[in-house]
Formats: C-alpha cells, structure tokens, sequence
C-alpha cells in the first residue's frame, strides 16, 4: 500500500520486479488486498492504483480512549444519516480487527447488531471501573434475573464486547460477566480485601462461569 500511496498507477509487472516476486504472486496479493476492503483500482492493461483515503499512523489507545471512540461511533451510528451509519459499522470493523488476539467473542448476534449490544454495556462501565479501583461490592443482576454479589476484579474488550470478570461469593467460584447483559447493578455498601485464591492475580489460572 505504501507503494501506491501516490497514487500513480502502477504495473504489475514493476511491482513484481520490484519486490522479486512473480507477476501472478502480485495479482494474487492484489486481490488478497482489495477483498479485505484496502482502497485499490485495477485497470486492464495499467496496473494498479490506490484511491484518496486517508492513512493513519499506528495509534496507541488507552481503555479510556477506546471507550470514548467507541462511544462516538455509537452516537454516529444512531444517526439519521444513512452514509455516515455505514462508515460508522466500516470504521468500527476496522477497531475490531486491528485489537489483539488471543480471546473469543461470546457466541450471539453481536455482528448483526453491534452497537445494541455495546451500547447496553457503556452506561455501566464508569460504576464497574470505579468499584475495580475502589474494591466495592456489586449486586448484578442479569437479563434473566438472576443476582450474584460480585467481586469486580477487572474488565476486558474484545471484539465490541465488554467482559467483567470477577468473583462471585455465592458460588464460591470466578465469573466472567457479559457486561450488555447486565440488567441492573447495585453497588453495595462493603469493600472486599483482597484474599488468596479470589483477587485478579489467579484469574489466569482460574476456571470462569459466565453470568446469564
């Protein structure tokens, strides 16, 4: 891309001279390139050219960060305007494939509505990452009804999806809470210390029930 990023046509044949690869490597990485959605236009017999669009440097986001652009997308999404919500899903499929990897999504219809299901999880996540800071005790309840008195412990993102993993008394065991599906939450009145075999420093080797 950085090649094309005159926006000269370029032949296939010099790129492939270029890089010291055959010509068919070339229309095969061009194709590769244009099916994952990259600004390029073939021309019979020219070459290849890269369309006006603009190239953002490699960007370090911090957890805030990320919520406040994500955040933005919700509010252009909601939008009247039908161009501007379609950028909206390119732009946010783009934030998606750019995060790391190395977890799985939860199985449901989030890529069919995405911004449904986070936004459902913003309007909890300021009183979820005070109590993490704070180590204060949360009752939630989740879509189906059902209440756990919660350890928060940490949040995570993945792929649009906000996740709490925590602690739960009750069960005596780790849960990890899809954060859209909290109905209601309630921060309780008692802070919890931290304690052997239920802090975030065992998540990594604990066993985690989802709260539904």
């Amino acid at each position: 891309m950085q090649r094309l990023s005159s926006g000269d046509v370029v032949r296939a044949e010099d790129l492939a001279e270029e890089f010291g690869v055959s010509v068919r490597s070339i229309y095969r990485d061009m194709d590769s390139l244009k099916a994952s959605g990259m600004p390029i236009e073939a021309t019979q017999g020219t070459g290849y050219q890269a369309k006006a669009v603009t190239t953002l440097p490699p960007l370090h986001l911090t957890e805030s960060e990320l919520e406040a652009l994500h955040l933005g997308l919700l509010a252009v999404a909601a939008s009247a305007d039908e161009d501007l919500q379609n950028a909206a899903q390119t732009v946010s499929q783009k934030l998606e494939d750019a995060l790391p990897q190395g977890a799985e999504t939860p199985s449901g219809a989030y890529a069919v509505y995405p911004f449904d299901d986070a936004g459902r999880a913003l309007q909890h996540l300021a009183t979820l990452r005070s109590a993490i800071r704070s180590r204060q005790m949360l009752r939630v309840t989740m879509g189906s009804g059902a209440k756990e008195d919660v350890r928060p412990l940490r949040l995570e993102y993945w792929g649009r999806v906000w996740t709490l993993l925590g602690y739960a008394d009750g069960r005596k065991s780790f849960v990890k809470v899809p954060v859209h599906d909290i109905l209601n939450m309630i921060v309780l009145p008692g802070l919890f210390v931290d304690e052997g075999g239920k802090g975030a420093d065992d998540l990594p080797r604990a066993t985690l029930t989802t709260l539904r």
